[in-house]
């Protein structure tokens, strides 16, 4: 698994490094893994007036120093990882150097040093999700539980980005642990109550609470059927969890009382200064407290 870290002086840089290290099975299955820090890069204008050499050793001798701080805290031997100095717009660099390597998984800090924090995601997270399609593991303020176990809600939604989800965790399996959990997740909209006959028709038969409780039943097996399926064809352990209520607010208040790491299929916008992630992974990156695994498709 070719795994893409990038890091800057931030405490969410140490909360990733931290979180990999004690993967213990995925480390037993030697990863590549790239920590990657980007300098910000002056205009192209400004650095012709000086020398491109002392600028681009300016520029190497900040991103030692990233990994020289990241060092004092964390053990990054242990990850037997490739350090790597780029320059750029941070995000597009990313995204770059994701494309460039193949990367099966790009995991990094919800929010880093960059000068619009109040932005959601953050903008360095934006434009990663924005260039590629490689999947993204964006950790928390907290660090995820440092064991080798992890509780896992697959998100679905009875599209195919689901399924994607529930590939991708089937592919990767040592990232969670030999002891992990897995569930997959589906929201209902709620029933309405009393159920009341149409104003507009009154003679229109009214759908018993019961009827409409066995549609829900039904669209909800539906949904979650090809991912329990794959996991079974896998011979890997899954359970099912029906929740009522919109789907933005009932999953990460699950996900916050219930899981370590939310997974999720997304569509693949390639603006996102509209629809980021579609409006229910929007609200759930808003609202979870834990690790959101994003899984793009084209």
């Amino acid at each position: 698994m070719r795994i893409l870290v990038p890091v800057d002086n931030s405490s969410h840089s140490r909360h990733v490094v931290n979180f990999l290290s004690h993967r213990e099975t995925l480390l037993g299955d030697n990863p590549e893994i790239e920590l990657v820090n980007v300098q910000y890069s002056v205009p192209e204008k400004v650095i012709e007036l000086f020398n491109m050499t002392s600028v681009k050793t300016y520029y190497m001798e900040e991103g030692r120093k990233v990994f020289e701080a990241l060092r004092e805290d964390v053990d990054l031997d242990k990850l037997h990882a490739v350090e790597k100095v780029l320059y750029g717009e941070t995000g597009r660099t990313i995204a770059a150097e994701a494309n460039e390597t193949e990367a099966d998984l790009i995991v990094m800090g919800q929010r880093g040093l960059n000068p619009m924090k109040s932005l959601f995601l953050g903008s360095v997270s934006n434009s990663v999700l924005a260039n590629t399609k490689v999947p993204m593991l964006l950790l928390r303020d907290k660090t995820p539980p440092l064991t080798d176990k992890l509780r896992v809600g697959i998100c679905v939604d009875g599209s195919e980005y689901g399924e994607a989800a529930a590939n991708f965790v089937l592919e990767h399996l040592s990232l969670f642990g030999r002891e992990a959990t897995f569930e997959v997740i589906h929201a209902a909209e709620p029933l309405p109550d009393p159920i009341a006959p149409n104003p507009m028709s009154p003679m229109t038969p009214v759908v018993t609470r019961e009827e409409l409780d066995a549609r829900q039943r039904k669209a909800f097996e539906e949904a979650v059927a090809p991912v329990v399926e794959c996991f079974k064809k896998a011979g890997v352990k899954i359970g099912t969890k029906l929740l009522y209520g919109e789907a933005g607010e009932v999953i990460p208040e699950y996900a916050n009382e219930a899981l370590d790491l939310v997974v999720m299929g997304s569509h693949g916008y390639g603006n996102f200064t509209a629809a980021v992630m579609g409006s229910t992974a929007m609200h759930l990156a808003a609202r979870s407290e834990k690790p959101i695994l994003v899984i793009r498709k084209p």
